[in-house]
């Protein structure tokens, strides 16, 4: 239903199942803000994320990651930072996946010193941007020629490329 554009319709459907092990599981709410995502129904999401707190159920690394995206998407960069703070004070440590989506989106809409920060937070955790976080930074080197940090990040980042292959 998700996929066809009826969030509203799904969200109903799962509500009136009325399975408490339903109602419980993340990965079904997950599923229903990932797929509302697409439509861009920014209240719907936020609403069924506090309803996941609410009811007392913590969100996993795969939620945390699709909602600091569509945050990102929706130009909320600063409620995407709050949430990606959130997620680690909520003992959910953000994986490479986390700080790739959010560093894609960062570099996407031009707000390189939101990125570059984040960049440096994911090397020092050992992760490597992916091949297209990888590709758009390669695209920035003629741009960030007097930008020094921006410089040494992609030095870094080239110099990990290359050991790894």
């Amino acid at each position: 239903m998700c996929e066809n554009g009826e969030c509203s319709d799904a969200l109903v459907l799962f509500r009136s199942m009325g399975s408490d092990t339903l109602m419980k599981d993340v990965n079904l709410y997950t599923i229903l803000i990932k797929g509302c995502r697409k439509y861009g129904k920014l209240e719907l999401i936020m609403g069924l994320f506090d309803e996941l707190t609410l009811k007392g159920l913590k969100p996993n690394v795969r939620t945390y990651t699709v909602m600091i995206s569509m945050l990102c998407q929706q130009g909320l960069f600063g409620e995407a930072k709050d949430l990606l703070r959130k997620m680690e004070e909520n003992g959910c440590s953000p994986n490479s996946v986390t700080y790739n989506a959010i560093v894609q989106e960062f570099l996407k809409y031009k707000e390189f010193q939101e990125a570059e920060i984040l960049l440096e937070e994911m090397i020092d955790l050992g992760f490597s941007p992916d091949s297209a976080n990888f590709e758009m930074l390669l695209h920035l080197i003629p741009t960030t020629v007097q930008d020094l940090p921006m410089r040494t990040i992609i030095r870094k980042l080239t110099n990990i490329k290359q050991m790894n292959g």
